[in-house]
């Protein structure tokens, strides 16, 4: 009963990422000639370092016409002093947040008030583009029908293990929400590398439903407003930003609590898809090692790796980063029982803290 059970559940996991995987080949990328303005929207709290190595990176893209607007959200560092000293970047300081607004909403809110470009383009001060075409790239996928392009932010990959596990957690995140969006049911997207036409978003009400939320900037946007008609992908080498991952174990684990926090907002068909798959992904680890005695389990564990491979480095292949494939078999058994367990430990907690 526990071989079927064990099957059962790691052939349905590996079904769905067949799925996920096969949606990749059917991405084209639109490239669209027409260059619309762009107004690159960021929310910074103490963030003067990061935004000396971002700041510059987006004055050097391949791009005619855009504007940078930089919501300073109760900073007590130099950024004010570093912005001012550079050219053609409007600036905005927050003193004070309002008590029914999440922080980072309101300041992203106050400078989309400043906006003056056809495209919002969203990205945070502790990321950096991989080349001066990422918003060329990011704006050859609009048509007549897009209101929203979906990016990928993937993390730098450092010496230490956790780094890398990092690196292989945010793969998989845009595995799933590419994956499904190439699918036709758009469910999130990252507010590092986002861009929505500014009067869709300020016509669907911009964060008015959700701006008491704990974060869900960017997927609880996406959530309400995004569908298979008006929402695209970029995916290219050229249009990632790329980030930087936590230091400590501490930091990441709070930063997946608020992350996941969110998710008790989804829809139910996206809750159900994730549920899904978690649990698929938990159960079939779970039963291998009540049963690593059994021979027979081990063929099949070789068979579910080699899908997974082949299905990682495909779809990695389409977004134009790469996964270490090495440390795969420990990296995913790891997420299948962290993410579970992180996503509980987000339900029993009350007070999750937020750096803004």
């Amino acid at each position: 009963m526990i071989f079927e059970l064990w099957l059962a559940f790691g052939g349905l996991h590996l079904v769905l990422t067949i799925c996920l995987s096969a949606a990749f080949g059917k991405y084209r990328s639109l490239r669209n000639s027409e260059k619309p303005k762009l107004s690159i929207i960021i929310a910074a709290h103490n963030e003067e370092e990061n935004l000396k190595k971002l700041i510059p990176a987006i004055d050097n893209q391949e791009y005619p016409d855009f504007e940078i607007i930089v919501a300073l959200d109760r900073t007590t560092d130099d950024s004010k002093s570093y912005l001012a000293s550079r050219k053609n970047i409007k600036v905005l300081e927050i003193h004070k947040v309002p008590a029914d607004w999440n922080a980072k909403k309101y300041a992203l809110a106050e400078a989309i008030k400043q906006a003056s470009g056809e495209w919002l383009v969203f990205t945070d001060a502790d990321g950096y583009p991989s080349s001066k075409k990422w918003l060329s790239t990011m704006s050859q996928q609009i048509d007549a029908d897009t209101q929203i392009v979906l990016g990928v932010s993937p993390y730098e990959s450092e010496a230490s293990f956790l780094s890398k596990y990092i690196n292989f957690e945010a793969f998989v995140t845009a595995y799933l929400y590419i994956g499904r969006a190439l699918l036709g049911n758009p469910y999130m997207g990252v507010g590092r590398n986002m861009m929505i036409n500014r009067l869709f978003f300020n016509r669907m009400g911009r964060y008015e439903s959700i701006k008491g939320i704990l974060g869900g900037d960017d997927d609880l946007f996406i959530q309400q407003h995004a569908n298979r008609f008006n929402t695209r992908v970029a995916l290219d080498r050229q249009a990632l930003i790329w980030t930087y991952p936590k230091k400590s174990w501490k930091a990441y684990f709070l930063q997946k609590l608020r992350h996941l926090s969110v998710g008790a907002n989804y829809k139910n068909r996206d809750l159900m898809f994730l549920t899904l798959i978690h649990t698929t992904h938990f159960g079939f680890f779970l039963l291998l090692f009540l049963n690593t005695s059994q021979l027979f389990f081990w063929p099949m564990l070789l068979f579910y790796l080699f899908i997974k491979l082949v299905s990682y480095r495909f779809a990695a292949s389409k977004i134009g980063t790469h996964i270490n494939y090495m440390l795969l078999p420990l990296v995913d058994m790891l997420y299948a029982v962290l993410t579970p367990v992180i996503a509980l430990w987000s339900k029993l907690v009350k007070d999750i803290p937020w750096k803004n």
